[in-house]
């Protein structure tokens, strides 16, 4: 019987260490997209290679309409080049005006400098960064100390039970 009990208390802890553990997982891989931030809209155009989100005016939405679709408000991309009054992106994601996003594959574009508001560079968080790594890590100590049994197994660690008569 208390064999029995044993592995019931073990089996629910176990439960409730997994269940822990997989919700902060998830949370670390909602954290990761989180990691980055954009800066407020700039007016300069930025240098290759630099991710950006590139903002749209109205002009801009009736030009690259047939391109990136109707009511885009921005594109978000890497900047391959600066040529002939145009910005050309490797982009990855287009938001419209209603906030919904489409995710590219990296399709190239270019954008007339008269179609763009301004852009607002991509920078990485360090605060998002550090809650990240901390919610990682603890997700990894509280699987290994249930595992390796760090924090003792309540069920054969109560006080009072003593040798059991053979």
């Amino acid at each position: 019987m208390s064999e029995s009990r044993a592995l019931t208390v073990r089996s629910r802890s176990e439960t409730i260490a997994q269940r822990s553990v997989s919700s902060l997982c998830a949370l670390a891989l909602a954290l990761q997209i989180g990691c980055f931030s954009y800066l407020p809209v700039q007016s300069t155009p930025p240098v290759p290679a630099q991710q950006v989100s590139v903002v749209l005016n109205d002009r801009g939405r009736v030009l690259l309409g047939d391109r990136v679709g109707a009511s885009v408000d921005r594109i978000d991309g890497k900047v391959v080049s600066r040529q002939n009054g145009a910005i050309v992106l490797d982009v990855y994601r287009v938001t419209d005006l209603r906030g919904n996003t489409a995710t590219w594959t990296g399709e190239r574009v270019s954008i007339p400098e008269e179609a763009v508001i301004g852009y607002r560079a991509r920078k990485i968080s360090k605060f998002k960064t550090l809650l990240l790594v901390g919610t990682i890590a603890f997700a990894i100590i509280a699987s290994l100390g249930n595992t390796l049994n760090l924090f003792g197994d309540p069920a054969t660690d109560r006080p009072g039970d003593g040798p059991s008569p053979s």
